[in-house]
C-alpha cells in the first residue's frame, strides 16, 4: 500500500502519524495519536490528486494558502443507533504563526442530537520536501486528468 502523503513524528507523548493511502478499492485517511487511531473514507482519485498538487504547490514564501477536505462515514444507518464520525483535513501554511506548513486533522462523532469532539492531530512544519517527493511520485504512476483548481 503506497501513500500519497505520509507524515510520522515523535513528541514527549508518542507516535503521532497523518497518512493518506490506499485501502484496497478504496483511498483513506489514517490518524494516530499516541493512545488512539482512526481512518475514514478519504475520497476519490480526482480528490487525491488534487491533494497532491495542493502538496506541490504549497509555496515557499509566506502567504494565504490551506485546502481543507471533509470527511465522513456513516454506520448503523437508518436505525435509532446511527452514528455519524466525520473530520476535516486541511494542508496549508498558518497565517497566524508566520505561514508555518501545517498539516490538521479534526474528527468528530454525531449521535442522537449530540456532538462530541473526536481525535486532533496537527503536524506543524510537516518534511514539506518529503511530501512533495511523495505527491510527485503518485501523480507520475497515477495518471488522470489534472485536477480542478478551486
Amino acid at each position: 500500500m503506497n501513500p500519497i502523503l505520509s507524515c510520522r513524528w515523535r513528541d514527549q507523548d508518542g507516535e503521532w502519524e497523518l497518512t493518506v493511502r490506499h485501502n484496497g478499492a478504496d483511498w483513506e485517511l489514517f490518524a494516530a495519536a499516541p493512545l488512539w487511531s482512526e481512518s475514514l473514507p478519504f475520497a476519490d482519485p480526482d480528490e487525491v490528486r488534487r491533494l497532491a498538487q495542493a502538496l506541490l504547490d504549497l509555496p515557499a514564501d509566506p502567504e494565504p494558502y490551506e485546502f481543507e477536505w471533509e470527511l465522513s462515514r456513516t454506520e448503523f444507518a437508518r436505525t435509532e443507533k446511527e452514528r455519524t464520525h466525520f473530520a476535516t483535513f486541511a494542508v496549508g501554511l498558518d497565517p497566524t504563526d508566520e505561514h508555518r506548513p501545517y498539516l490538521a486533522y479534526q474528527s468528530y462523532h454525531h449521535l442522537g442530537q449530540a456532538t462530541a469532539l473526536g481525535l486532533e492531530v496537527i503536524c506543524e512544519d510537516p518534511p514539506v520536501d518529503h511530501l512533495r517527493a511523495q505527491a510527485h511520485a503518485f501523480l507520475t504512476n497515477c495518471p488522470g486528468p489534472p485536477p480542478l483548481r478551486p
